[in-house]
């Protein structure tokens, strides 16, 4: 329920005093019961507009659901259990639900508490106006229907194709698709890039004011509370320390403080967190994540250690492309339909962990690694479906053939142990790239079960292959790779098994997910379960799952929560990145608007993936430099030519790009070679080998910056912890702002042709505050406002002394 019916600006000052008086004494030792029943931070839950499922064995552990005695929450919401308590129900019973409340589940007389965000969703006539044209169909596609054809059918009504949606407010890309043939929307003149050589139509839902909502950031903090500030009134505050709201009596606030009594029960435990959350008319504040080491918060970043996956810097490399540590596993298929690009070139477990034990990484700042798949792939090639038809062989390792074993090819078991023990040595987590939706026809799985398939052979005479969209669930990759039916339980059983094989067995430290949409949510349930109740529970390790899904930010983000993966790629978020920077017209206010979409998705802490590039698309170098346009195939144009880097000014462009991941909230992500600006088109050009030796000046200054910014963001607080502030943004000129308690950072870029000067109002909490430049950039500190003289697509990370 609201506790706050007015502004809490307005609580008395003397309240305030007694309140710090009576903080300064310790917490009783014990305010909380132990929490085992709900392992980790329950993620919000996210309502629809009116009825919201939600599976309660997400959150608690399994069998302890039964023990579920009621749950309550907002008066204006009814909670309805399901007679096996494993499903909860909530059913929105008023237009005026609060932006957030809180929802207490009770085991046994404990109140756990789940943040409940209320449905931003908004009823939304769309109507294409086909004028002359008498067309037989219409239908809209688009990123509010996943590309789906066929998920909003239109009706034509009084001379206007129409269909009712459920839209967030938001920008979506959308084609309109008549007599079957894609085409913009005639009628609406807003047009964009679609980054992937075309244009599409734009639509924009609703008025977003984010400016007048509150703001919270870390103010200061001593032995016994936390102090936050607060920018715009609040009608409305949580705080939780783990899943448990904290009384009254510990929260007080007046004329924008907030003043948080620390509870006893921290003190116990070597992490343990505080959230934070508020609201007033306008809408839902940004959260706070607030580490706690032994009940205080965390001060130095050398109080983190792996099991803090908020500190990640994740390097994801193909093993067959990154380093030949051991020629003597060499083994590429000897065709003549197979070009070199095409086929594998040496590079093995052995040659990531020479990387590893020559301080390769340590030097770049990076402390996880992701393999690509590592398990066994055919001896022999294949030829793809779509035309020109080119025959390749596993080397990427996504076609296996076995579920549990080493391709002989990158190495042995003991390699493997090796590899992981070395990492471990040097403080380096491991991540594998695992496949599940799909193996290789020559998997005995399927060769022994072929009704563990999917349908291939469509009843309108099609191939259910690459309709990524329009069968989601159930498409193939190719003619070769059965995907397999996951509303089957023996296939969820076995293949959640072989994933928690690699764990146990080899102690990898979480996934990277192949494919993630194209699986159903009951196998990422069960094996996140068994994660849970049987490895990170067990053993008290926080393991990693992240996920790849192409798609809308509503169909990434129901695959992130408790009970599921730990975040996904934020592709969206990239595509709008890679058009910024590379591109010389867009303009940065639109870059600005893609981030705080995904914070209205994902939440301004959370664990999506900011990746520099991956290995399924083209190089950003080369698109940045021009020699790959956004108009041409980019497939096909690394068959056809050598691509390049083009214009050397793709390397200033790469670093601008490598400085925004590193300095947003988030997972920062460098696919290999992106460090030193290796150039690329689409897949398999995208995947060269890559190179350690002989580099020139410029592939050493970008990569001088990568482990620069690597080092910054793994060296600040603000940069992991931090709140996220825009200072300023215009098409050309970029600036925000990140605090945790004392320690402050801004950002700047500059994406013009020529040198710029960028004055901005600093905030208030950091007035009086000296900054140092870490790339050079010359800056003047005047009472309430800092300039910084920017180069040409040039930017700037300013940290306070």
């Amino acid at each position: 329920m609201t506790r706050f019916k007015r502004p809490l600006r307005f609580i008395p000052a003397l309240l305030l005093v007694a309140a710090m008086l009576w903080s300064c004494q310790p917490a009783p030792e014990r305010l909380f019961p132990d929490g085992n029943d709900l392992y980790g931070l329950a993620s919000p839950v996210q309502l629809e507009p009116d009825t919201t499922t939600v599976y309660l064995t997400d959150y608690f552990v399994m069998g302890s659901e039964a023990r579920i005695d009621s749950v309550t929450g907002s008066e204006r919401l009814a909670f309805v259990l399901s007679e096996d308590k494993k499903t909860l129900e909530i059913q929105v019973r008023s237009n005026f639900v609060p932006h957030l409340s809180e929802m207490k589940v009770w085991l046994d007389g404990t109140p756990y508490s789940l943040l409940v965000k209320r449905s931003k969703r908004e009823r939304f006539t769309f109507t294409f106006d086909p004028g002359d044209v008498g067309y037989r169909t219409v239908a809209l596609r688009g990123e509010m229907n996943d590309w789906n054809a066929r998920a909003n059918p239109m009706h034509l009504i009084d001379g206007l194709w129409q269909t009712e949606l459920s839209l967030n407010p938001g920008r979506y890309q959308y084609l309109i698709q008549a007599n079957g043939r894609d085409m913009l929307d005639p009628n609406n003149p807003l047009v964009v890039d679609n980054n992937v050589g075309g244009f599409n139509s734009l639509l924009e839902v609703g008025n977003v004011n984010r400016d007048r909502a509150p703001f919270l950031y870390p103010r200061e903090h001593d032995r016994h509370t936390v102090t936050l500030g607060l920018e715009n009134d609040a009608h409305g505050l949580l705080v939780f320390w783990q899943n448990f709201r904290l009384p009254d009596a510990y929260v007080t606030t007046h004329d924008g403080q907030i003043v948080i009594q620390l509870p006893g029960d921290a003190r116990g435990k070597h992490r343990s967190f505080l959230r934070v959350w508020a609201f007033n008319e306008q809408g839902p504040s940004n959260d706070l994540l607030i580490p706690l080491h032994r009940g205080r918060p965390v001060s130095d970043t050398a109080q983190l250690d792996r099991e803090d996956k908020e500190a990640t810097i994740l390097y994801f490399m193909m093993v067959d492309r990154f380093n030949n540590g051991n020629p003597g596993n060499d083994d590429p298929i000897d065709h003549p339909e197979v070009a070199q690009r095409a086929n594998f070139h040496g590079g093995d477990l052995a040659g990531i962990t020479q990387k590893i034990e020559d301080g390769y990484f340590e030097m770049l700042g990076v402390n996880t690694v992701w393999m690509s798949p590592i398990t066994q792939n055919p001896l022999e090639a294949y030829r793809e479906w779509p035309e020109p038809r080119r025959k390749y062989t596993g080397y990427h390792g996504y076609w296996p053939i076995t579920l549990t074993t080493v391709d002989h090819r990158f190495g042995t078991e003991e390699e493997l142990r090796r590899l992981v023990s070395s990492a471990h040595d040097n403080d380096i987590s491991v991540m594998l790239d695992f496949v599940s939706n799909h193996v290789h026809e020559n998997n005995p799985i399927i060769r022994e079960n072929p009704h563990w398939a999917t349908t291939l052979n469509l009843p309108d005479g099609r191939k259910n292959i690459r309709l990524w969209d329009e069968h989601r669930l159930t498409t193939w990759f190719d003619t070769f790779l059965p995907s397999l039916d996951f509303s089957k339980p023996e296939v969820i059983e076995l293949m959640s098994d072989s994933a928690f094989f690699w764990i146990e067995h080899y102690g990898m430290d979480g996934f990277r997910h192949d494919a993630t949409k194209h699986v159903q949510l009951d196998f990422w349930r069960e094996l996140t379960r068994k994660l849970k109740e049987e490895y990170m529970i067990p053993n008290n390790k926080r393991l990693f799952q992240i996920g790849e899904t192409f798609g809308s930010r509503e169909l990434i983000g129901s695959y992130v929560g408790s009970g599921l993966l730990d975040g996904q790629f934020d592709f969206n978020l990239y595509f709008d990145a890679r058009t910024v920077f590379a591109s010389d017209e867009a303009s940065f206010e639109m870059l600005d608007y893609s981030l705080h979409q995904s914070f209205d998705h994902y939440g301004f802490n959370n664990l999506m993936g900011n990746i520099t590039g991956n290995h399924d698309l083209p190089r950003f170098i080369s698109l940045a430099g021009g020699a790959l346009a956004f108009d041409e195939d980019d497939k096909e144009a690394g068959w056809e030519r050598e691509v390049g880097v083009g214009d050397p000014i793709g390397y200033n462009k790469l670093s601008q790009l490598t400085a925004f991941i590193m300095t947003i909230p988030g997972v920062p992500v460098i696919y290999y070679g992106d460090e030193i600006g290796l150039p690329g088109a689409s897949d398999p050009d995208s995947r060269r080998p890559m190179v350690f030796e002989d580099l020139d000046e410029k592939q050493l200054w970008v990569r001088d910056n990568a482990a620069m910014l690597a080092r910054l963001r793994s060296e600040n607080l603000a940069f992991i912890y931090g709140d996220f502030q825009r200072l300023k943004v215009d098409d050309q000129a970029y600036v925000y702002s990140r605090s945790y308690f004392g320690e402050h950072a801004i950002v700047l870029f500059n994406k013009g042709l020529e040198s710029r000067s960028l004055t901005v109002e600093l905030p208030g909490r950091m007035t009086g505050k000296a900054f140092e430049s870490h790339f050079g950039s010359p800056l003047q500190v005047e009472a309430q406002q800092i300039t910084v003289n920017l180069d040409a697509m040039g930017f700037e990370v300013l940290t306070s002394r």
